[in-house]
């Protein structure tokens, strides 16, 4: 039985390599996507891409996509509240366990590593 996850979806190119192997994986089923945009800017907030150009991202790949919308300028208190909210809501909709593709991001590598 595959595990189920969502995939933390930057829209940038380490992101559709990571959900690439996942996807060809007989181990994961990748359901959904989940991204973080400016309200304000309608903007993916790690590359900067428009929300429509991202909604066809998902479109294209063929996998659902929940976006989380930003307030302007949100501090790390406001962000991490609004992630733990999200992530809760996923964790009740049946989600255990979820992916990154942002390999450069030394925080995840460290995480990864400490797990």
């Amino acid at each position: 039985m595959k595990t189920k996850l969502y995939f933390n979806w930057s829209s940038g190119k380490d992101s559709a390599l990571a959900l690439y192997k996942l996807m060809k994986s007989d181990q994961y089923d990748v359901d959904l996507l989940f991204t973080s945009v400016g309200k304000e800017t309608q903007r993916v907030s790690m590359h900067g891409l428009r929300e429509e150009l991202l909604i066809q991202q998902a479109s294209s790949i063929g996998i659902p996509l929940d976006i989380m919308h930003l307030p302007k300028s949100p501090n790390m208190d406001v962000y991490n509240q609004m992630m733990e909210e999200k992530v809760q809501q996923l964790i009740h909709k049946g989600y255990q366990h979820t992916a990154f593709g942002d390999i450069f991001l030394e925080d995840l590598k460290n995480t990864e590593n400490n797990n």
